[in-house]
C-alpha cells in the first residue's frame, strides 16, 4: 500500500508540469498566422495616404468618432478580407458608434485591387490587430 502512494505521488510530480502546460495551452490559444496574403502595401499606403487618413489617421487609431482604431488587438484588422472589402465598399457603420464610413471612403474610384492594397498596406502598417 506504501509503495503505491509513493508511486502516485512520483507520477503526479512527473505529471504536474504537464497539467500546468496543458491549462496554459487551453486558455491561451494558439493565434493563427495572421500575415495578410495578397495585394501591394506600398500601392496600399499611397491609397490609404490619399483617401483613408483623414478619418483613421496616420497612426491608424482613428480620428473622427466611429473610425476604428487598426492597433487595436483582436480589433478590425482580425477580421477576414472578404468582411474588411465588403465594409470598405459597401460603406460601415459599427453598432453604436455615431458615423459610418462611406462606401470606398468617399472614393468611387477605388477598385477590388486597390481595396487589396489597402488591406495589404493595413497589415503590414499596423499588424494583425
Amino acid at each position: 500500500m506504501r509503495n503505491d502512494r509513493r508511486r502516485t505521488d512520483k507520477l503526479c510530480r512527473r505529471l504536474l508540469p504537464l497539467a500546468g502546460l496543458l491549462m496554459f495551452a487551453w486558455s491561451h490559444p494558439v493565434l493563427a498566422d495572421c500575415t495578410f496574403k495578397g495585394g501591394d502595401a506600398a500601392k496600399g499606403g499611397k491609397i490609404y495616404n490619399e483617401t483613408c487618413v483623414a478619418c483613421h489617421g496616420a497612426d491608424g487609431h482613428g480620428v473622427v468618432p466611429g473610425a476604428p482604431d487598426f492597433t487595436q488587438k483582436g480589433g478590425v484588422l482580425a477580421k477576414p478580407h472578404a468582411v474588411m472589402a465588403q465594409h470598405i465598399k459597401k460603406g460601415f457603420r459599427e453598432p453604436g458608434k455615431p458615423l459610418a464610413m462611406p462606401p470606398k471612403g468617399g472614393n468611387p474610384d477605388l477598385t477590388d485591387e486597390d481595396i487589396l492594397d489597402v488591406h495589404a498596406f493595413l497589415h503590414h502598417r499596423f499588424g494583425c490587430g
